[in-house]
């Protein structure tokens, strides 16, 4: 299981399987059902089981008799148990969610790693493992950029949401990825301030200071 979810391998089994194996262009009478393609290893009964418990926790939506959506949610779980490890979950499988991750939050112009790097933060953010009375916070972007966030935004020991950053998580590596992804997230989220022609999230401290977290110059997103 993982913890905190109720998830089993059979779970995620099923939402590799769909992942992989269902298309738009999949006919409802396809003489293959999606269960025999774990026969062997479950049962019938077992699977549509399964099914009807990810679709009961939202990560799973059957529009037809042999055909599957999987959402935020259920994609967002492939990616964590890619980062946890979990046998069976693949760098391939991790890639197609990602890249169907992209599409939904509209980070399309962003690469893969840099989108990597920002679940690999919520990840983090979630202490390694993923609660299901959190999964709606951690699909919603740019709303879930508040978990990744330190709890301490006054930073007082330093004028960079940067640093602060590096230094809650301990990997420049890891914050140099996934900055564009959370200066993007944080122009989208916080109301926004003209400075110097760009569009920017700004505070004034408590010496008085104007402290700028993020910037959208032209289209590149920049954070302080």
């Amino acid at each position: 299981m993982i913890p905190g979810v109720g998830i089993d391998i059979v779970h995620l089994m099923i939402l590799k399987l769909v992942l992989h194996a269902i298309r738009e262009t999949s006919r409802d009478d396809n003489a293959n059902p999606l269960w025999l393609s774990l026969a062997g290893h479950i049962s019938k009964a077992t699977f549509y089981r399964r099914v009807s418990e990810l679709e009961m926790m939202g990560l799973l939506e059957r529009i037809s008799r042999n055909k599957y959506l999987i959402s935020i949610g259920g994609y967002l779980l492939l990616v964590f148990a890619y980062f946890m490890r979990i046998n069976g979950i693949d760098e391939d499988t991790a890639r197609a969610a990602i890249s169907a991750i992209k599409g939904s939050w509209g980070l399309t112009d962003f690469n893969d790693y840099e989108v990597e790097s920002y679940l690999r933060l919520l990840y983090l953010s979630s202490g390694g493992k993923l609660n299901s009375d959190a999964i709606s916070l951690y699909q919603e972007f740019p709303r879930n950029v508040l978990l990744v966030l330190p709890n301490d935004l006054k930073l007082t020991n330093t004028d960079s949401l940067y640093e602060a950053l590096v230094n809650e998580y301990g990997s420049a590596d890891l914050i140099n990825g996934a900055r564009r992804v959370i200066a993007k997230a944080l122009i989208e989220y916080f109301p926004t301030t003209n400075i110097n022609g760009c569009r920017s999230v700004a505070f004034i401290g408590n010496d008085n200071r104007v402290r700028v977290l993020a910037m959208q110059c032209d289209n590149d997103y920049i954070l302080n």
